[in-house]
C-alpha cells in the first residue's frame, strides 16, 4: 500500500490511520508494510521511529533513474528484520496456526462455554489469547484480557486486586468503544465480589439489548495454585468464591463467559478448591496449545520469510521442524538464529538445509536453558506426570508400559507436547534432547 501525504508535518496519527486502512484492505496486499510519501523533510526519522517489525513504513524516497531504486529501497528497509525474534504475544500479521483451536475457541465463547487452555511455558497461548480477541471484534465481542502473573499469588489473598483490575479494564474498554459505563462506574473502586458479579450481570443485560457479548480472560492461572499451597484445602477459600460468581453471571446471562490460560489445569480438575467445591470441576472445558502441526510451521516460516526477503528451502524447513520438535518458541528462535547469520548485501537471501544444521550446535546450547526451565514446570505444576516422564528418560525401552501403567499422565504429556506419537508408538520429544 502507498500513503500520499500533502502535509508538510508528518503525524503519528497518519502512520496509525495507515495501518487502520492496511487492515481493513482486502485481497493481496502486504499486510505488515506501507509506502508514505510526505513533503515533511523528516519523513525518513519519524518513520523509523515510529517503525516496529510487525508495522513497517518506508519512506517513498529512491533515485527513480536507477531501474532498481524501488527494488533497492525494499532491501534496505526488509533485509534488517527479524519477524522470527518475537519474545513478546503475537497476533495479527505475525501469528500463524492454530486454526482449528482458535475456532474451537471462538464457538465455546459465542455458545457461553468457559474453556482453559493449557501447555508448555512459550507455547503460544498467550498469542492465542490476543489472537482469539482479535477474530472476535466481528462477531461484537467486548473482551479484556487480565495477566495474572502481576498480582499476588496464595498464600497471599490476590482477590481484591484482581477483581479491582477486572473493573477498571472493563471500564476502559467500554468508554474507548463509546458505550455506557455506568453500571461499573457506579460500584466502588476495589469492589466485593458479589458487587462486581451484579455488576457483570446488569452490564450483561445492558450489552445484549445492542447486541454485544462481554469475554473477560484470565492468563497466567497458575498464579492462583502454586506450586507448595494445598489447592484443595488451603485457607483461600475468596479465589473459589471468585471463579463462582464469574461462573454464576454466565449462567444467569446470555452473553458473557470467560476464558483461562495457563501451565496447570488443576484449577478445572481438582474436585475441591481451597476447601471449597470446585465451580468449574467437570464444567469447564480444557483444551491445550501444543507443538505446531508441520504444515503450521512451514507457512510461518514462509511467510516470514518472504516479507524479510527471505526464500526457505523445503530441507530447511524440515530441519528448523525436526530441531525444534515444532515448539513455537524454539520453532521462531532457531530460524532467527539462521537469519541472523544471513548476508545482507545481496539481492536474493535463501536458507539451505546445511545452514540450519551449521547453527544448530550453538544454538541448541544457547536455549538450553529455556528448555530445562519448560520441563521444570512440568515438575512443579505436574508432580505425577513428572515422575513419570524421569522414569520415561531413564528408562527409554519401557515408556509403552509406562504409559500403560498411567494412562492419564501420559495424556497430560502428550497433550503438552512433551510425549509424541510416531508411527503409533509413543516417544519422548527433542525437548527432552535439548535440556
Amino acid at each position: 500500500m502507498v500513503l500520499y501525504t500533502p502535509y508538510p508535518d508528518l503525524q503519528v496519527r497518519t502512520y496509525e490511520a495507515a495501518f487502520e486502512e492496511l487492515r481493513s484492505l482486502k485481497g493481496n496486499v502486504t499486510p505488515d508494510v506501507v509506502f508514505i510519501w510526505s513533503k515533511d523533510r523528516r519523513t525518513q526519522l519519524k518513520l523509523d521511529d515510529w517503525s516496529a517489525p510487525g508495522r513497517l513504513a518506508i519512506p517513498w524516497t529512491f533515485d527513480e533513474e536507477n531501474p532498481l531504486g524501488l527494488v533497492s529501497l525494499l532491501r534496505e528497509h526488509l533485509h534488517v528484520r527479524d519477524l522470527f525474534n518475537e519474545t513478546t504475544p503475537v497476533s495479527g500479521a505475525t501469528f500463524f496456526g492454530r486454526k482449528t483451536l482458535l475456532q474451537t475457541l471462538r464457538e465455546d465463547v459465542l455458545s457461553q462455554s468457559v474453556s482453559g487452555i493449557f501447555g508448555l511455558r512459550k507455547a503460544g497461548k498467550t498469542s492465542v489469547l490476543y489472537q482469539l480477541r482479535e477474530n472476535l471484534i466481528d462477531d461484537d465481542v467486548i473482551s479484556v484480557l487480565i495477566d495474572l502473573e502481576t498480582y499476588p499469588s496464595p498464600p497471599e489473598d490476590p482477590v481484591d486486586d484482581i477483581v479491582a483490575d477486572i473493573r477498571r479494564r472493563l471500564l476502559d474498554e467500554l468508554r474507548q468503544r463509546k458505550l455506557s459505563a455506568s453500571k461499573l462506574a457506579g460500584i466502588p473502586e476495589r469492589p466485593t465480589i458479589l458487587q462486581l458479579k451484579n455488576a457483570l450481570q446488569t452490564l450483561a443485560r445492558k450489552l445484549d439489548q445492542d447486541g454485544l457479548r462481554l469475554l473477560i480472560m484470565l492468563d497466567e492461572i497458575e498464579y492462583l495454585t502454586p506450586a507448595g499451597v494445598d489447592v484443595a484445602e488451603g485457607p483461600m477459600p475468596r479465589i473459589s468464591q471468585l471463579l463462582a460468581a464469574l461462573r454464576g453471571v454466565v449462567q444467569e446471562s446470555s452473553n458473557f463467559t470467560f476464558l483461562l490460560s495457563g501451565l496447570t489445569s488443576a484449577i478445572l480438575e481438582s474436585g475441591r478448591l481451597y476447601g471449597r467445591p470446585n465451580p468449574l470441576f467437570s464444567w469447564a472445558k480444557l483444551r491445550y496449545v501444543g507443538p505446531l502441526e508441520s504444515a503450521e510451521a512451514d507457512r510461518l516460516a514462509t511467510n516470514l520469510g518472504a516479507r524479510m526477503g527471505i526464500s526457505i528451502d523445503p530441507g530447511a524447513l524440515q530441519a528448523l521442524y525436526e530441531a525444534s520438535g515444532g515448539h513455537a518458541y524454539l520453532y521462531r528462535n532457531l530460524a532467527s538464529t539462521v537469519v541472523a547469520n544471513l548476508p545482507m548485501d545481496v539481492m536474493r537471501r535463501r536458507i539451505t538445509r546445511a545452514m540450519v544444521l551449521l547453527q544448530y550446535d550453538d544454538w541448541s546450547v544457547a536455549v538450553r536453558g529455556h528448555v530445562r526451565e519448560m520441563l521444570d514446570h512440568v515438575d512443579r505444576y505436574y508432580p505425577v506426570e513428572g515422575v513419570v516422564l524421569e522414569l520415561m528418560r531413564e528408562h527409554p525401552n519401557e515408556i509403552a508400559e509406562l504409559v500403560t501403567d498411567e494412562p492419564e499422565a501420559a495424556r497430560r504429556l502428550r497433550n503438552l507436547g512433551v510425549l509424541q506419537s510416531v508411527d503409533g508408538a509413543d516417544e519422548l520429544s527433542v525437548l527432552l534432547e535439548l535440556a
